[in-house]
């Protein structure tokens, strides 16, 4: 009975040691029917090229390499990633989404870029109901962004970035402070590390012109203060008394002096990098930089590490912009059922799981909620991913019509215009900007 009892104690704990790091049994990362994939390797050889961009993100990297073990062995189908710069991504994206004779199959795209190649990715409503992916297990902001706020699924979500807020703890507790909660907040918690006499600039902003970046805490604050881009009639409303307010505040930690007069030319690289250093106490910015404060290589950064949701608007709305990278299948692809098997492996739970678990690779970027709110995956990044579905509940998505694309220069250069300049009026350049855009949006038709 002992002897019985041993072996049973044996069996268990080498069942326990075969868990890899995510908590699925070894067995179901290599079990094709995990993920729904045909066993009988009906694509066996087949050859699969992947238009994406940055291999040294932590995120494709691990999964890159999960794919090329484990993927490949379980269908026999091989997937080579590519590597653009992602300076020519949305150009090159644009090419061979057009091109019927392009060699690529699968896709990577950002939320607005999406809307120019609609016409040509394979819709997958079909693969997503066959597959049983549940479509709730990602958030509204997220759903839009896929659809283009139709029926049709142009892709499924695969990179997603909320907007958090990035702080020095010791700073804040220093000026007996609590993380602000509204963007009046910053302005209050800058001014009192001003007055502090801290060597040190109180939030590092980016209003520079570098692929729209300086639009990204300017929609939070316009959504907040319950403006937006567009009225229910397609014409501008950013310029209206509560645009012109919350424009003011965005513009106002430059102009007040509270971001550094350098963050007009900033992107938002070049602001973490302020906080990063220990040149800055706060950031707002994109959750998948986060790691860098925490390994930074100056201690009083590294141990003071804090994040939150991003502020919202004071008696408003906590609403910021929920960025997305969605995976689609282009319909010209001669291996098109064979890309749909990969996407079924590269999104669902499991992998997206083990990716986030990574200790190779490490990256906090998930999209599931059911990641999101997972305890072990919490622990593992210090709570980071509750923080993050927080502020998903809220998030939103940037208008999602083909001319968005085009009217973004005109607000990115609108903004830019107002942070460089700090005499000119904010109205009158709003004004100026909404004249650009409805200029663009009466071309498309949209007043006929």
């Amino acid at each position: 009975m002992r002897l019985t009892r041993t072996i049973l104690m044996l069996l268990a704990l080498a069942l326990f040691l075969a868990l890899p790091v995510g908590g699925a049994l070894a067995q179901d990362v290599m079990d094709p029917a995990t993920f729904g994939l045909d066993a009988s390797k009906p694509y066996d050889g087949t050859q699969l090229k992947f238009l994406i961009c940055c291999s040294t993100a932590a995120q494709f990297a691990s999964a890159a390499a999960k794919g090329d073990a484990e993927f490949t062995e379980m269908t026999g189908i091989s997937v080579s990633w590519g590597d653009l710069p992602f300076g020519s991504f949305q150009e090159q994206l644009y090419l061979e989404a057009t091109n019927p004779n392009t060699e690529f199959d699968i896709v990577a795209f950002v939320d607005a870029w999406g809307t120019n190649i609609y016409d040509f990715l394979h819709p997958l409503n079909d693969l997503v109901a066959d597959a049983g992916i549940d479509w709730d297990d990602y958030g509204p902001a997220y759903q839009q962004a896929s659809t283009g706020n139709s029926d049709t699924i142009y892709g499924l979500p695969f990179r997603g970035h909320p907007l958090l807020l990035h702080y020095r703890a010791d700073v804040l507790e220093a000026v007996g402070m609590e993380p602000p909660q509204t963007w009046q907040d910053v302005s209050a918690i800058s001014q009192a590390i001003v007055d502090s006499g801290m060597d040190i600039a109180p939030t590092a902003m980016y209003y520079g012109l570098n692929v729209d970046q300086n639009l990204f805490n300017w929609y939070s604050h316009l959504w907040g203060a319950g403006a937006d881009i567009f009225d229910e009639n397609w014409e501008p409303a950013f310029n209206n008394e509560i645009g012109v307010a919350a424009t003011e505040q965005y513009l106002s930690y430059v102009r007040d002096g509270h971001s550094p007069a350098a963050s007009v030319a900033w992107n938002e690289q070049e602001a973490n990098q302020e906080l990063v250093q220990g040149r800055a106490a706060m950031f707002v910015g994109w959750w998948w930089m986060a790691s860098r404060m925490s390994t930074s290589d100056v201690a009083e950064v590294a141990d003071n590490a804090a994040f939150a949701p991003a502020p919202g608007w004071e008696g408003g709305d906590t609403t910021s912009y929920g960025y997305l990278w969605a995976v689609g299948v282009l319909d010209q692809s001669d291996d098109r059922d064979a890309a749909l098997e990969y996407l079924k492996w590269l999104t669902h739970p499991v992998t997206e799981r083990r990716i986030v678990l990574d200790e190779e690779f490490v990256n906090n970027v998930a999209v599931r909620l059911s990641i999101l709110a997972d305890a072990e995956v919490n622990e593992y990044h210090n709570g980071l991913l509750e923080v993050a579905s927080a502020v998903l509940a809220n998030a939103r998505t940037i208008p999602l019509i083909p001319e968005y694309t085009e009217i973004v220069p005109y607000l990115a250069e609108m903004i830019n215009e107002l942070a460089t300049d700090a005499g000119a009026d904010v109205r009158e350049v709003l004004d100026r900007g909404a004249e650009d855009v409805r200029f663009v949006m009466e071309a498309a038709g949209y007043y006929d």
